[in-house]
């Protein structure tokens, strides 16, 4: 048992043995193992076989901006990607993020991220491919990062902007 893995068998059908996750992450079976080894990844062991729940592989694949493959979103699944402009936000809107996002989570399956603008950005909206991407910055009024952001993705994505300094009302803004 590696990583706290439980031993009973998975109750959903939404599992991926080693091959198949090595397979979705473009890496070989040693180096998927490598991952599990150093607890990048968590996996259950059941009967003494790994499995990797596809919600885990997911969190993996966004923390290392490796695009995910469709077959892993479940339905309608929306890539949402949350842009900062300072290096942190006020703790009352942190906390209208997370209680928007908990009470949509039987709606509609979110994955998201948090970034700051920075010069990475770009690499993470190439990989990540968002649906929306929510620019919370310190003056709303500062159009030149959104006019960037825009730019990156080719037009193709949404943007919408939102003072950090101020209580954001998500929940309908996230079931659009």
């Amino acid at each position: 048992m590696t990583n706290g893995q439980q031993q009973h068998p998975p109750t959903d059908h939404e599992y991926l043995d080693l091959k198949q996750a090595a397979v979705i992450c473009s890496v070989s079976e040693e180096r998927f193992g490598k991952w599990i080894d150093k607890g990048v990844v968590p996996v259950i062991e059941v009967k003494g076989r790994k499995l990797i729940h596809s919600h885990d592989l997911v969190q993996h694949l966004v923390r290392h901006n490796i695009p995910i493959p469709d077959r892993l979103l479940q339905g309608n699944s929306k890539k949402i990607l949350f842009v900062l402009t300072d290096e942190a936000i006020p703790h009352k809107v942190t906390i209208e993020v997370i209680w928007a996002l908990y009470a949509l989570r039987k709606e509609t399956a979110y994955i998201f991220d948090f970034v700051r603008l920075d010069s990475n950005i770009e690499l993470k909206i190439i990989t990540f491919h968002p649906d929306k991407i929510v620019l919370l910055q310190e003056n709303p009024g500062d159009e030149e990062p959104a006019r960037q952001l825009r730019k990156l993705s080719s037009g193709a994505t949404p943007v919408y902007t939102f003072a950090a300094d101020g209580i954001v009302e998500l929940k309908q803004f996230l079931s659009e």
